[in-house]
């Protein structure tokens, strides 16, 4: 999908950095992402995360291991769809840090409850609204 938008015209990608080639060139930065789409052999979903989206560098602090487009967490395996996240960058303020939820050691089994993704604030959400209907109106 980028590649059709980046011979297009419409955006540029250097070294992880989408730039929309509209308005104000808003910049975005590309974060490896995977969307988990169900358990491998259909088991209930434990963890809660059939559904969700987690980044690469969130998946690696929680514990889970990734192969492919295969991850396993707390002992259940998932089947995943690998992406990206775009994050917006704001000229003059530095990348905000993303609290850890769980700390999950590889290997050892975690009781509690499911792990749960963190709200985006109202304006960040916005942005990336916007930038997900952009590429949706500028797919073809």
């Amino acid at each position: 999908m980028l590649d059709s938008m980046v011979d297009a015209g419409k955006i540029k990608v250097d070294k992880g950095v989408l730039t929309m080639l509209t308005g104000d060139n808003p910049t975005f930065e590309l974060k490896q992402a995977y969307r988990f789409v169900k358990t491998i052999d259909d088991s209930a979903d434990l963890n809660g995360l059939v559904g969700q989206i987690r980044s690469e560098a969130e998946l690696k602090e929680l514990g889970a291991e990734i192969y492919m487009d295969s991850i396993i967490y707390r002992d259940i395996a998932y089947q995943a769809d690998p992406g990206y996240i775009a994050e917006k960058n704001v000229p003059g303020q530095p990348p905000a840090a993303k609290p850890v939820e769980t700390a999950v050691t590889p290997g050892a089994k975690q009781e509690g409850p499911p792990v749960t993704a963190a709200e985006p604030a109202a304006e960040k959400a916005s942005d990336d609204d916007q930038l997900s209907k952009f590429i949706m109106d500028n797919l073809l």
